[in-house]
């Protein structure tokens, strides 16, 4: 088969061989990405809640500052004039 491929290729404008290196290397990219899938499809839900809470990304939840606004806060809305 390989040798039914190079006489192809031979074949190909500089474009053509272009595009089917562009194809190949998306069909490597794809086949990785299937194997990425498989592994993270496998760990346990115990083990992403762990992930994600040594992540840091929640830690805003446990802040001691109130986050309650009021009126007083910010700055007065100015509206466009109507014209």
């Amino acid at each position: 088969m390989l040798n039914s491929i190079s006489g192809l290729l031979e074949k190909m404008t500089p474009e053509e061989q272009a595009e089917v290196e562009t194809f190949a290397g998306y069909l490597l990219a794809r086949r990785n990405a299937r194997k990425l899938y498989v592994l993270t499809d496998e760990a346990s839900s115990q083990e992403l809640l762990k992930i994600a809470d040594h992540s840091g990304s929640f830690e805003w939840l446990d802040a001691d500052e109130e986050d309650v606004y009021s009126i007083h806060d910010g700055d007065e809305v100015e509206w466009p004039s109507e014209s």
